[in-house]
Parts: C-alpha cells; structure tokens; sequence
C-alpha cells in the first residue's frame, strides 16, 4: 500500500555532461543528415564511412542520455542546495508520523515527496499511501493530492510550499525534547 518514489537527480555538474552528450549526439545527427543530403565539403574519418549504422547509432544513444540527465537535473540554482542552506535553530527530528496521500501519475506528488525526501534529516520516513488503493480514500482526498499529514493532522492538502515546510519545522520541537 505505501511505496517510496523519489526520482532521482542529477547534479549540475552532470547536468553540465549532459548538455555536452546531447549536443555531441546532435551534432554527429546533423552532419549525418548534411552528408544524405548534399555531401559535405570535408572529409570524415574510416570509421564513418566503415561503420556509420554504429556511429549513428551511437550519436542517437548520447543525444537521447543527455536530454535523460537535462530533463532529470536541478530545477534551480537552488535546488541542490536546498536543504543544506536552510538549518532549524535546533536539530533532530521532528514529528512521529509522516504519511502522504497521493496517486501514481501526480506531478505534485512526485514534487511533494522530492521536497520531503530533501529534509528528511528533520522528519519521519515518509509513508506513502496510493489513494486509488482504497475507495474510501478516492473518494476523500481525489482532487486535494497530495495530501501530506504530520502526526495525524492534515497540513498540506495540493501543493507542498517549502518555506511553509521549514516554518513547521521550526515551530516543532524535536523528538524526545523537553519541551514537548
């Protein structure tokens, strides 16, 4: 019933690789494409002429990996940095219980568990609940998802806003504290 989905991400560094693999594959497609068209006006090496299934197919595999990684990177300058910027005025864990309620195919279910994933030295496993699973659930949150609840209490229903997030966690006192 519940699954955990954090899609992997790359870095910017190899994000970086990425551009240079999808422009190397693009390149060698557009100057297969100049050669079957009108022939191009220098020279390529043996192994062009030789092997040119394999080039082509090699140049179609990097430029389809590096769209892979672009599509995959950082969505900001900020991204990777996110949860090591930001640090709560006092540190360990916050809350008993994390459960998300979401459906496979939910963008924002898919950001909402990313963005949960990245402070996670701060709160709960995240459990994940597949609302089509259960009718009754269907039926209670099919528009709201995702639907992400601390300790039995409902706090995000839709989007999760992050700045929202970090003031939650602020305002709880860690696990185990004093003034609890």
């Amino acid at each position: 019933m519940s699954s955990p989905r954090f899609a992997h991400r790359f870095t910017s560094r190899q994000a970086r690789f990425g551009t240079l693999l999808f422009a190397m594959g693009l390149a060698v497609l557009a100057l297969a494409a100049w050669d079957n068209s009108s022939g191009l006006p220098f020279s390529m090496p043996g192994v062009w002429n030789n092997q040119r299934t394999i080039c082509l197919l090699l140049a179609l595999g990097f430029a389809t990996f590096g769209l892979y990684v672009l599509v995959n990177g950082p969505r900001g300058e900020d991204d990777e940095r996110r949860s090591s910027a930001w640090r709560p005025t006092r540190s360990g864990r916050r809350f008993r219980s994390l459960v998300v309620y979401s459906r496979d195919g939910c963008h924002l279910c898919d950001e909402a568990a990313e963005l949960l994933h990245s402070y996670s030295a701060y709160l709960p496993v995240v459990q994940e609940i597949d609302i089509d699973a259960d009718p009754a659930l269907r039926s209670r949150f099919d528009i709201e998802i995702p639907v992400v609840e601390f300790d039995g209490k409902v706090r995000f229903k839709g989007r999760v806003s992050e700045p929202l997030l970090r003031r939650l966690i602020e305002g709880t006192p860690p696990e185990g504290s004093a003034s609890r």
